[in-house]
């Protein structure tokens, strides 16, 4: 397995030469269609808002990046480039790393360097201007940035390995790919879900309960930590997020007091499974990439 950094330099250099036009056409098309979204945003209402500008941000990065990365092994389905590129004296490992150094590092950094300017003029026109006052969405790494991340990631990894899955309508047979995927997970959800959460309605389950006791003032009259027989009901999760295991009412005397709790709630990390087959997936989509790169190579 041959993998030299000098030679991805050349390859990345020779891909920059021969797409920078595209690439630049590319940028303003996606600067116009997000300069007409803020537009149209700010002659509506609510407006601008905060809520409006991070979803601007992440679909348009989102959407942008796939149909970018799409086009990045595309010339391996043309007949003449395709033997251009294979004839080149670099590795399938090395020809796929310049696919993803653009289409995960390139392409992001400019997304964001030609994108969110224009965020922050529409939100100066609504805030300053028109006199609106939304919030300017800032990108702090937190724990949603870091989810949208791996998103991207898995986005443009499913975009790579369709251009080398598919020969014709790449695009479109990739969109198809992530539908699957996606209403796949969902529709799989509640048997996983059951299959991991084994109980049964009809008989109670033993639980640690942290119960709080409230006077007719809302003054906490006492807290303590019991162990209680709970009658369950499972609220499928969806994927990336938690199961609760519910008991809704629970009829409990204290000290010669009626009490009546509408909500006791087990929550399951059910989301680590799915996380971990996010994170997992990534470097499983390169791989299989390069072994479909590798074939096309003999």
């Amino acid at each position: 397995m041959q993998f030299s950094l000098h030679r991805i330099w050349l390859l990345t250099r020779k891909q920059w030469a021969e797409n920078q036009q595209l690439y630049i056409l590319g940028l303003l098309a996606i600067a116009g269609i997000i300069a007409a979204t803020v537009i149209f945003n700010l002659i509506g209402s609510p407006g601008f808002e905060r809520r409006v500008q991070e979803n601007t941000l992440i679909i348009g990065l989102l959407a942008s990046g796939f149909v970018f990365a799409t086009t990045t092994l595309t010339q391996l389905n043309q007949k003449t480039a395709g033997i251009n590129v294979l004839m080149l004296p670099a590795s399938a490992l090395e020809k796929l790393a310049v696919a993803a150094i653009y289409s995960m590092l390139v392409f992001p950094v400019c997304f964001l360097v030609v994108v969110y300017p224009l965020i922050v003029i529409g939100h100066y026109v609504e805030h300053d201007v028109i006199g609106r006052p939304n919030s300017l969405y800032f990108i702090n790494a937190d724990e949603k940035v870091f989810g949208i991340l791996f998103t991207f990631l898995v986005f443009q990894s499913t975009a790579l390995f369709s251009t080398v899955l598919f020969k014709r309508y790449v695009l479109i047979k990739g969109v198809i790919l992530i539908m699957i995927i996606f209403f796949g997970t969902l529709i799989l959800n509640p048997f996983l879900a059951k299959s991991i959460i084994k109980t049964n309605p009809g008989t109670p389950i033993a639980a640690t309960v942290k119960e709080t006791y409230y006077d007719a003032k809302q003054n906490i009259v006492e807290s303590k930590i019991t162990k209680e027989s709970l009658w369950t009901n499972i609220w499928s999760a969806t994927p990336y997020s938690d199961i609760q295991i519910n008991n809704w009412v629970v009829n409990k005397k204290f000290n010669g007091v009626d009490y009546v709790s509408y909500r006791i709630v087990i929550t399951n990390p059910y989301r680590s499974v799915f996380i971990l087959l996010f994170i997992i997936s990534i470097p499983f989509l390169w791989v299989i990439t390069w072994f479909r790169l590798k074939e096309k190579e003999l």
